[in-house]
């Protein structure tokens, strides 16, 4: 989990600052940024909450802190939101339909 340890020093904490606010012990801290233990999924999730970013991110999945949904969809209305949910179910030909509906419905001046 190195990602852990390059939020953890981007935000200036040390990881024994970490352990207390996990109630974890710091070498457990320690071990979870060498690879040689993970923490549990309720552990995993306090660690999403206390660095705002994804646990795909803390997992070293992906280099994006934060969740695509979480970037994609900020200050969008609810119905913006649903739109875009809902696009991305639809299989290519059904996108490309919407795009064009939309596209057409925006050249009417309405």
């Amino acid at each position: 989990m190195k990602n852990l340890q390059k939020i953890r020093l981007q935000k200036n904490m040390n990881q024994l600052s970490l352990a207390i606010k996990l109630d974890v012990a710091q070498e457990t801290i320690s071990a979870y940024e060498n690879g040689k233990s993970y923490p549990s999924v309720a552990t995993l999730l306090k660690l999403c909450d206390i660095f705002d970013v994804s646990a795909d991110f803390l997992l070293d999945r992906t280099d994006v802190k934060y969740t695509a949904d979480a970037v994609n969809l900020q200050k969008l209305s609810p119905e913006e939101t649903e739109l875009i949910k809902t696009f991305r179910t639809l299989g290519r030909n059904n996108q490309n339909a919407v795009l064009n509906l939309t596209i057409g419905l925006g050249n009417t001046g309405d």
